[in-house]
């Protein structure tokens, strides 16, 4: 998952467009109580930071329904590239500006939380009359801050690798990457850049740091970014091995050369569009790539195992639903918020979005059974599954995937910084966040 701008930048995101919407009241009195009494429609604001034309009028017509059934508050909606949203989110946030309800990830869960720009949910989710249904993932979700709720996940995602069953074939390759090690050699054979063919689309942009250190944990058998120590696990010689592998995919052209500046977007992009063979992505993909890709040409099969058996995935939810501290119609902005929440609104989310249900009941849908989501709907239960991801306790994590960890491996893909000093770089980064943390954490 990504992130950017400046302060002044920030304000004008909130000039957005409308939609209207309803509310009633939960847990705390506000505004919300007494525009209702008078009459009078409320206004809130929405910011989705995952805009893409399929996922834009979804969110739209969930505002549409929510609408129908709230005549008396009006729903404001704007998104912003998720590459740039970390540093708009906290430029807003520091400016009071941020708006009523905005989707996040778990990446900056923490640092907005403990810089006191959204709200704490607790009060609300403990009155929340669905608490029963939530699926077991939803309860160990990283949306809490000092174990209190601060945002409402959406649905969940994990990592699995979709690949282009046409150019396997032939290649007289099986359809399938067992291994890591597959993984590897495979980028090699399904390259051919005199034909415009790569095997991987490489991620070298925001977040990319992020794959890099799903395989860093495969390859140390780790659970962890770090030891029980706190030390980053890339000062490890297996680590660093890793990550040198990792990036020589880019380095020995098994990847385009853009692709060092490569975000979500243009990793799809390049898959979609016949440049990559291999896409390491989240279940969301899969709407996208049946409306632009024929039939028979692509596939998904489970991310590859590490040499221990196992495989390690990261997991988590798409971009959780939090509230704005600076809100002055935090009852409004919670009702929008369990409108999206709602069973129904997150069975029709989790099928047009691909994502995993928060709900046990919706998980029964027979949607979740067959095509290729039915292989991350399983793997949620595989127990050969490490549940691997990023430590989302740091508060420094948003800006270390987003920008820090950016800086430093486009350094090293350019050749104007050493594999040595950019692993120290990193790894000295990441191990003070921790160390801090355990400090104050104890």
């Amino acid at each position: 998952m990504k992130k950017r701008v400046s302060t002044m930048v920030m304000s004008m995101v909130l000039v957005l467009t409308v939609g209207l919407v309803g509310c009633s009241s939960e847990p705390a009195g506000n505004s919300s109580n007494a525009a209702q009494s008078s009459g009078k429609k409320e206004k809130i604001t929405y910011l989705d930071p995952l805009p893409s034309p399929e996922r834009t009028a979804l969110m739209q017509d969930f505002i549409k329904q929510f609408q129908t059934k709230n005549p008396n508050i009006e729903v404001e909606y704007t998104s912003v590239p998720w590459d740039d949203a970390n540093k708009k989110w906290m430029a807003l946030g520091a400016a009071k500006q941020l708006p009523d309800v905005i989707s996040i990830d778990d990446t900056s869960l923490v640092a907005m939380s403990a810089a006191g720009y959204i709200e704490n949910l607790q009060p609300y989710y403990d009155k929340w009359d669905q608490v029963g249904n939530l699926t077991e993932a939803f309860k160990q979700a990283r949306n809490k801050y000092q174990d209190k709720v601060y945002a409402i996940p959406d649905g969940f995602l994990l990592q699995g690798l979709f690949i282009r069953s046409d150019w396997f074939k032939e290649s007289n390759l099986p359809e399938k990457i067992d291994t890591w090690d597959d993984y590897f050699k495979l980028s090699q054979q399904l390259t051919d850049a005199s034909k415009g063919h790569y095997g991987i689309s490489f991620r070298g942009g925001a977040n990319g740091i992020l794959r890099a250190m799903e395989y860093v944990m495969a390859a140390t058998h780790s659970e962890s970014w770090f030891d029980k120590d706190g030390k980053s696990i890339l000062y490890k010689p297996e680590g660093q091995a890793a990550f040198k592998k990792f990036y020589d995919i880019y380095l020995n052209g098994n990847s385009p050369k853009e692709s060092i500046n490569w975000g979500f977007n243009e990793m799809v992009q390049g898959f979609l569009n016949g440049q990559t063979a291999i896409l390491n992505q989240t279940p969301e993909v899969i709407i996208t790539a049946q409306k632009n890709m024929k039939e028979g040409t692509w596939n998904v099969v489970p991310m590859p195992k590490s040499d221990d058996g196992k495989r390690y995935i990261f997991w988590g939810y798409t971009a959780a639903y939090a509230m704005a501290a600076n809100s002055e119609h935090k009852d409004a902005a919670w009702k929008f918020i369990q409108f999206l929440s709602s069973p129904e609104i997150n069975l029709q989310y989790s099928i047009k979005n691909s994502s995993i249900p928060i709900y046990k009941d919706n998980l029964k849908d027979p949607f979740f059974s067959k095509g290729p989501i039915a292989g991350y709907a399983g793997a949620m239960a595989d127990s050969n599954i490490v549940f691997a991801g990023p430590p989302s306790h740091l508060t420094k994590l948003g800006q270390f995937s987003g920008t820090f960890a950016v800086q430093e491996t486009q350094k090293y893909l350019s050749k104007t910084q050493s594999l040595e000093d950019t692993i120290k770089h990193l790894a000295d980064f990441l191990t003070k966040e921790q160390q801090d943390y355990l400090k104050t954490n104890k």
